[in-house]
């Protein structure tokens, strides 16, 4: 779920100060361990100098929580993702903890889903914004032209408003954008969502962490504070983002 090199990962969201070294970020509460050191001590490495690299053996840990605080267990990482699969899939709304900050994210399908979170947000008619896996399954509901599929598929990864198809045959939830004639889509843009984004069938909700004009969370035992009314489960990692980020939105 942490993997990166010197072309993506997180890098403002961790920085306390500059200069950009791993001693000044979030990551320096977790030491490399020899096969992480040595790629970053090799030149001829694409993670040489990536100040957040890490693996599973030294870096960040991922876990899942319920509402009550109690960490559901699991073999390793890849079960965890599949419980969250699993759990979105059934109608839960699910907490993640990104690179910059909490997002809640339900199946765009289930329309009581949706009604869900938009009651417990009390984010009654502002658009939500939704992950599909890949361009094609973005093309499913919205019209994507070239360029469009460019901003998609840019590493900066913002969220593309697209116009909705008239004639469909996929049906998303009627109350992800009331009243309007567009969608806002993004691809996944950490190894966290590329892998949660495997395993779905369909799109899924991603809004910010927070109730309506809150600021989104980004710690964890904020999250589970404010976000108790909310969120169904919490999956958190011990990464701490010291500055907040927000999703860009193009049109």
């Amino acid at each position: 779920p942490f993997t990166n090199c010197t072309h993506c990962g997180p890098r403002l969201s961790i920085v306390r100060a500059i200069p950009y070294d791993r001693k000044n970020t979030s990551m320096d509460s977790f030491p490399m361990c020899p096969d992480c050191q040595a790629e970053y001590e090799n030149p001829a490495d694409r993670r040489f100098h990536a100040q957040p690299n890490a693996c599973p053996v030294c870096g960040p840990k991922i876990w899942l929580e319920d509402s009550q605080g109690e960490r559901l267990e699991s073999f390793d990482d890849m079960d965890l993702i599949a419980t969250v699969q699993q759990l979105i899939s059934q109608g839960s709304i699910i907490a993640i903890k990104g690179i910059g900050g909490v997002h809640l994210a339900c199946d765009a399908h289930n329309q009581q889903a949706v009604d869900k979170l938009r009651q417990r947000k009390l984010r009654y008619h502002k658009a939500f914004a939704l992950m599909a896996g890949n361009v094609e399954m973005v093309s499913r509901y919205v019209v994507v032209n070239a360029q469009e599929q460019q901003l998609l598929e840019d590493r900066r990864a913002p969220i593309v408003i697209l116009h909705q198809k008239i004639d469909n045959s996929f049906t998303l939830a009627s109350s992800l954008a009331p009243g309007q004639d567009t969608l806002g889509f993004m691809l996944p843009y950490t190894p966290l969502h590329h892998l949660i984004m495997q395993g779905m069938k369909n799109p899924i909700v991603l809004t910010s962490g927070n109730r309506s004009d809150e600021p989104q969370c980004i710690e964890n035992e904020d999250a589970c504070r404010r976000l108790h009314p909310i969120a169904d489960y919490w999956l958190l990692n011990d990464r701490d983002i010291v500055n907040r980020l927000d999703d860009s939105v193009v049109r």
